[in-house]
């Protein structure tokens, strides 16, 4: 059970404030690991840093614009600096967009660029830099998150399908494939490269379903799980910790899809 640990490992973790990413924050702490939040909220991000610190592990908080290159190339570097290495990436952070805008309305063409600048292009450039401290060391864990949309298209009443749809579904079908071709370029270096894809998940990104208007979008998913649920952020955790430790030593280039059983109809 040591393949599974992850002691006296260094990690980060972006969109680590909230949801997906805090749970695997508190989960990776446990297993031994000490963290760095990235993320734009920082009251959410501090508050995180001090629940790991209360389970004995190291924590720091980074504030950063995953949209703007230099913001990412000069918080990663700060983060190797402070922990003396980088073991684990964890690139979680995404975004969505307005539900109901059609692809053919003004608004559409923003929404597309915001959303492939923080879903794709930030995961790019977040990977590069961290692999300038993986690759002189010859190991490392990179996990990208995708979604199940990057192999589906989502169910969705007629009002809430629309561009950011079209666009979210794109820029996580091409963070699915964009990590199965960095893992065959950095597989020389003993670094795994692997993408979670998670189904629909309670997160505060995804709390606006509860509200009464939103009602017919949260029955028609929960409807289309065979598992009748969305999964609890927690649920994500299990499959993060098997990627980023040594357990998964000889996994790279896949795509671990946690959606409840959605994407077996």
């Amino acid at each position: 059970m040591k393949k599974f640990r992850l002691d006296e490992k260094k990690a980060l973790i972006t969109g680590g404030s909230g949801g997906i990413g805090k749970a695997c924050a508190l989960a990776m702490a446990d297993a031994g690991a000490d963290i760095a939040i990235i993320d734009l909220k920082k009251e959410e991000g501090l508050q995180v840093v001090d629940e790991i610190k209360k389970k004995g592990r190291d924590a720091v908080y980074f504030q950063c614009d995953l949209a703007v290159p230099k913001n990412i190339r000069e918080t990663i570097k700060s983060i190797a600096n402070y922990f003396g290495q980088l073991d684990i990436a964890f690139n979680n952070a995404g975004i969505g967009g307005q539900s109901g805008v059609p692809t053919i309305d003004e608004r559409s063409v923003p929404m597309w660029d915001k959303i492939m600048a923080i879903n794709l292009t930030s995961v790019f450039h977040c990977c590069r830099e961290e692999g300038k401290y993986m690759i002189p060391r010859k190991q490392g864990k990179i996990i990208n998150t995708a979604s199940m949309s990057a192999t589906i298209v989502n169910h969705f009443p007629d009002d809430f399908y629309g561009a950011s749809t079209i666009a979210y579904c794109a820029s996580k079908a091409a963070v699915k494939h964009y990590t199965k071709a960095l893992a065959v370029e950095w597989a020389k270096y003993n670094i795994q490269v692997n993408s979670i894809s998670p189904g629909y998940v309670k997160t505060p990104f995804t709390a606006k379903l509860s509200e009464k208007q939103f009602e017919h979008v949260l029955k028609m998913q929960i409807e289309s799980v065979p598992m009748g649920r969305r999964a609890e952020a927690e649920e994500m955790t299990g499959g993060v910790l098997f990627l980023a430790s040594d357990a998964s030593s000889y996994i790279t280039g896949h795509d671990l899809v946690m959606d409840g059983g959605y994407m077996v109809w």
